[in-house]
């Protein structure tokens, strides 16, 4: 899963950050005076490496990639004097909190934060928790726990709120990258085709940034979409095609007792706008994309009434892709979970790409939505607003009466 969220602009960063992590773990020429000065200095030089590689690819501009060399020797020469038992802590503190800063900006700013740059955040943090920590010099004791809580309150709280943002930008790439894609697959006219062509070359830096977003550090993978974003006239005939066809096919499941009576069961609740009811029959019967066995049904439920919203198509097996007859518009996703035995039940992965601990991470087989109500985001969507769903279930609900 750390491969599928990689920036491919951003793989000349990790193979740096790696090769400096082995020289360094590896060298026998340092001098440090501690052990934690040795982990500095590797962590620190490690994101030296990839700060100093990034500006081999002009994607990020000429401030930014500027910033990036400035940083990436600022980093080089506090590796160079934490590996050499010389002062670091002060001026490394100064410039991770300044760094992690400037990358959350960026990302809050339109740059889609991929898992190298998580993953350098990370090493930075753990940098910052190492400097934050008290040396061995003698002090007295009351001076020095509150060094200590000062130093952990502070490293927690920066990893809170790195944590915070990437999770949040990760979300927001991802419904930007969906809307992008939706919106310029569906059109259809060569009048819209030849606009649409001038708009690929203003707006091509900023798709790009939401090329590898939603994936492993948003819990969600989303399948690539390769070279070509925008799909053919073929597959938007194939995609309305399916759309038609499932919302024929399930049209009798509109009552939710038929439904119930086919087999679909909730797994954990049957109240809210985005109950799925899964049917385990359809699950493992072999089938794949078939309107007239939809392994889901999505309704939205509440007041003794039901709704039927859509369904969604899921794989048998896990890492087998599914079929894409409309290309960009029929994309499926994954998700990525953590499942924990104490306490029992499930999560998404934190926004660096970990479980907690006594929880394992696994990965969902593929799955893509497909909505037959007429809705503002059509028929592919990943979700719909829940606003939108509420107005809707009131005007459309039809009672139930099976448990």
């Amino acid at each position: 899963m750390f491969a599928t969220g990689i920036a491919q602009e951003h793989a000349p960063a990790l193979v740096a950050g790696v090769l400096a992590a082995l020289w360094l773990g590896t060298a026998r020429c340092w001098r440090p005076s501690t052990l934690v000065d040795r982990w500095a200095g590797v962590l620190l030089g490690v994101s030296a490496a990839v700060h100093l590689a990034l500006p081999l690819n002009p994607h990020h501009g000429p401030v930014v990639s500027a910033g990036f060399v400035v940083s990436g020797a600022a980093y080089a020469v506090l590796a160079h004097r934490a590996l050499h038992g010389a002062r670091w802590r002060l001026a490394t503190a100064a410039l991770v909190v300044a760094t992690l800063v400037g990358y959350l900006v960026v990302i809050v700013g339109g740059e889609e934060p991929d898992q190298v740059g998580i993953a350098t955040a990370l090493v930075e943090l753990t940098a910052l928790g190492l400097a934050m920590a008290p040396g061995r010099a003698p002090s007295p004791a009351r001076p020095r726990r509150l060094a200590r809580f000062a130093g952990t309150a502070t490293t927690v709280t920066a990893t809170f709120v790195v944590g915070a943002v990437v999770w949040a930008a990760s979300f927001a790439a991802h419904k930007a990258e969906h809307a992008e894609t939706v919106a310029t697959a569906e059109q259809a006219t060569a009048e819209q085709a030849a606009e649409q062509a001038t708009a690929e070359q203003a707006t091509e830096g900023h798709s790009h940034h939401h090329e590898h977003a939603g994936r492993a550090q948003a819990g969600m993978i989303m399948r690539a979409l390769g070279a070509d974003h925008h799909a053919s006239d073929a597959q938007r005939q194939a995609a309305d095609a399916l759309a038609g066809a499932t919302a024929q096919a399930v049209a009798r499941y509109a009552d939710l007792d038929a439904a119930l009576a086919d087999g679909y069961r909730s797994g954990l609740r049957m109240q809210g706008t985005d109950v799925h009811l899964e049917n385990k029959a359809n699950s493992s019967d072999g089938r794949t994309l078939d309107p007239a066995r939809p392994e889901m049904l999505v309704y939205a439920v509440d007041g003794g009434r039901a709704t039927l919203l859509g369904v969604v198509y899921v794989m048998e097996v896990a890492g087998r892709p599914g079929p894409t007859p409309g290309g960009p518009i029929t994309r499926w996703h994954a998700h990525n979970l953590c499942l924990s035995a104490v306490p029992p039940g499930l999560g998404i992965v934190s926004p660096y790409g970990g479980c907690p601990a006594l929880s394992v991470s696994v990965t969902s087989p593929e799955m893509m939505h497909v909505w037959v109500v007429d809705n503002p985001a059509g028929p592919f969507a990943d979700g719909l607003d829940k606003d939108w769903v509420l107005d809707y279930h009131a005007q459309h609900g039809r009672p139930y009466h099976l448990g």
